[in-house]
């Protein structure tokens, strides 16, 4: 019996822990936020905690059959603030993650959209399975079109512009 109350409670314990709907974040600058979902997940609430303003970013990229989107931290432009992302299983057959990611502007003190650069021609039309590597300052989106995996490989140039470094296909 001891051993059906610890897997149960372990199953909880994962399940509270990976669906991230409320984050908090501490900036090197000492500026600390809350970041929620409000009005059923189209809405990001994220409120100040020293000054108490409240910024709202509405009309999220939701999944339209209502699979659960969930937040997460990362240092998505390499600047060493933390930034965060809004991701959901993609709607089709759940193989990838889509992200809407968000960038800390320090001098403003709000995160802003990562808008996805339209300059470019990447194999994925959109942030997918974002993988961040901090040694190399690259962030690679990944996705599948037809039979092929794409994988895009984005850098931040020396105007700190997102910037498709190469793209491939297998």
């Amino acid at each position: 019996m001891k051993k059906h109350f610890l897997h149960i409670g372990l199953l909880f314990i994962f399940a509270v822990s990976y669906s991230q709907n409320e984050i908090s974040v501490v900036q090197k600058d000492k500026s600390e936020f809350k970041i929620n979902f409000a009005d059923d997940f189209e809405t990001l609430k994220i409120q100040n905690s020293k000054t108490k303003q409240v910024q709202l970013i509405h009309n999220l990229e939701a999944s339209i059959t209502e699979k659960p989107s969930h937040l997460e931290i990362n240092d998505y432009n390499f600047d060493g603030f933390s930034d965060f992302a809004v991701f959901h299983t993609d709607d089709g057959m759940g193989v990838y993650t889509i992200y809407q990611i968000f960038v800390y502007d320090s001098k403003a003190k709000q995160f802003e959209s990562l808008k996805f650069p339209s300059n470019f021609n990447p194999k994925c039309d959109m942030f997918c399975d974002i993988k961040v590597d901090k040694t190399k300052k690259i962030l690679t989106s990944s996705c599948r079109g037809g039979a092929k995996n794409h994988t895009d490989f984005w850098i931040y140039d020396k105007n700190k512009k997102l910037t498709l470094l190469k793209s491939k296909s297998e």
